[in-house]
């Protein structure tokens, strides 16, 4: 996700379809059958020819990824030798890969193949940094800008306000006006009808400003100058997680703060996890499942939600001290666990935003095991778990035959 030297922060139908379905069948077929013979060689992402996606307006539900540009063998080197010679399944089907533009371009297709309607790139104040190897977080999303694959696939920005990458307070009127460029874009994404900024930590926000009514400020700053550009202001969203026994002044603090709707990046080590200790993915799903209900019911703004496709840091070079595990994960799992979150949204629709907005965990997250990218093993089994549940190219959401 973020600076991998940081401790992470807990809790916080058309015949395309069909031609598709039977190409990810067969796929699935040749897994099984080499599964025995060993590990399978690398291969391309094969390149399908699908429609685009519809446009936003006709579809009920618009679904974003969130991408961090740090799964990389360098300059980040968060790909090592833990992770590729223990996770080879998870290998992404155009390799363990640093970010470039075929690697963005083919992302890209997947995705939008898989019916993502954006990615969600985790934007570092990479000047804040001391360290020349973070210098390259934003690469994913610049790819993307110059990318010859990007009228398939809109985007916005969660801001990672997280050490080493925190800002003073004044230099809040620059970083507002280097993301007005970005949300002056055509595609970038809106809700309510305006460009929507996610702020990945209220907490950070609050050292930075000096308590909730900095932070007011510093947004109500955000929202005055993108008004200034000729923009209609900003949707602000915060990743918000109510855990069961939180403190009465942290929701104080969040509903003092005037974000315009909350949301999530994962959700996680709620439920009483251990380091190091594998516990059922049901408890992931379940945990994330109660979070729909907890940060609505106590921070009364539209809530987004998310699904937190999986997470796993066993093999992560930076966490082998303080790995959370959940194990057991499969696409079709992740499938019915999607399906609640479209059941959620379909039965809270005063409690979410209007576009229907759902948020997954994450395309790239592969050394956190979190990933929906087209894999190795599972081949586009994650991918196309959201286009059966949310609808995709050629294919209206649709019930899969397995969950209840």
């Amino acid at each position: 996700m973020r600076n991998r030297r940081a401790i992470r922060r807990d809790s916080p139908g058309g015949l395309a379809w069909r031609v598709a379905a039977v190409a990810a069948l067969a796929a699935l077929a040749i897994v099984l059958s080499l599964a025995s013979r060993g590990p399978a060689p690398r291969v391309s992402a094969p390149r399908r020819v699908l429609h685009d996606p519809p446009a936003a307006a006709s579809r009920p539900y618009e679904v974003g990824a969130y991408y961090f540009s740090g799964w990389s063998h360098g300059p980040s080197n968060n790909v090592t030798p833990l992770l590729t010679d223990h996770m080879q399944a998870s290998e992404p089907l155009i390799g363990w890969y640093d970010d470039s533009q075929s690697a963005v371009d083919q992302s890209i297709d997947m995705a939008a193949d898989s019916g993502i309607d954006f990615f969600a790139f985790d934007w570092y104040d990479v000047a804040q940094s001391p360290y020349a190897t973070d210098q390259s977080l934003n690469e994913g999303l610049n790819f993307y800008l110059t990318s010859r694959e990007r009228h398939r696939l809109r985007f916005c920005l969660i801001y990672i306000d997280y050490p080493p990458f925190v800002p003073p307070a004044a230099r809040w009127s620059n970083l507002v006006q280097t993301w007005i460029g970005y949300f002056r874009q055509p595609d970038y994404v809106r809700v309510n009808g305006k460009p929507l900024f996610i702020i990945f930590s209220p907490e950070y926000m609050r050292d930075i400003f000096g308590g909730s009514a900095g932070v007011r400020q510093a947004l109500d700053v955000l929202r005055a100058q993108a008004r200034a550009a000729g923009l209609p202001g900003v949707t602000v969203a915060v990743a918000a997680t109510i855990t069961p026994h939180i403190l009465p002044v942290h929701v104080q603090e969040l509903n003092a703060e005037g974000y315009d709707a909350a949301t999530g990046y994962s959700y996680h080590s709620v439920g009483g996890e251990q380091y190091n200790v594998p516990v059922p993915y049901a408890r992931l799903v379940q945990e994330n499942v109660d979070m729909w209900s907890r940060v609505p019911a106590q921070v009364p703004i539209p809530y987004i939600p998310v699904i937190t496709s999986g997470f796993d840091l066993r093999y992560s070079e930076r966490n082998q001290d303080t790995a959370i595990i959940y194990a057991g994960r499969t696409p079709s799992k992740f499938a019915c666990y999607a399906l609640q979150a479209r059941r959620w949204i379909d039965t809270h629709p005063t409690q979410t935003t209007k576009e229907h907005l759902v948020m997954v965990y994450a395309w790239t997250e592969m050394g956190e095991g979190g990933a929906i990218i087209p894999n190795r093993q599972d081949g586009y089994g994650y991918a196309y778990a959201v286009r059966t549940v949310f609808g995709g190219p050629g294919q209206a959401p649709t019930t899969p035959p397995t969950c209840p």
